[in-house]
């Protein structure tokens, strides 16, 4: 059974942020969790919407952290093309928002993120907590349509 969870494959985080700073401090996030056995995750990064897009349709990750003011396309932007298309291609994903923009967070939900992250709030064990139970729930969801009988 050990070699089974050995073999499992990593989930992957999507960043999407123009700002590195961002990034970096939630990188730093994800290593410290890999280090305490908190978590451990393959993390990406993109730096602007259509970055974000295309990361989205090649890795297919299970959580995507989408920064709302970006260069070229923005995040609803990225949201939607995730809506249409890459949600389809991979079932078991999450979308949140970083943002420092409390007012989108109505908008962010209406459009389908799932979470959305207080720029400001951002603190190891807040995100951390959080991106565990999202993660978590990806996999049950995952588990759960592997044991439906297919019609």
């Amino acid at each position: 059974m050990a070699g089974k969870n050995e073999t499992k494959k990593k989930p992957t985080v999507l960043i999407a942020d123009d700002n590195k700073q961002t990034i970096d401090l939630l990188k730093k996030f994800f290593l410290k969790a890999k280090e305490r056995g908190d978590m451990v995750c393959e993390v990406i990064e993109a730096y602007n919407g259509d970055e974000a897009i295309q990361m989205l349709d090649i890795a297919q990750p299970e959580l995507i952290l989408c920064d709302i003011g970006m260069p070229g396309k923005d995040g609803f932007e990225v949201l939607e093309h995730f809506n249409k298309f890459s949600s389809k291609q991979n079932l078991f994903c999450f979308f949140c928002f970083l943002s420092a923009a409390e007012e989108e967070k109505i908008k962010a939900f209406k459009g389908g993120a799932m979470g959305f992250l207080n720029k400001k709030d951002i603190n190891y064990f807040v995100i951390t907590l959080q991106i565990k139970a999202w993660l978590r729930l990806a996999e049950l969801e995952r588990k759960l349509a592997e044991n439906l009988p297919q019609a």
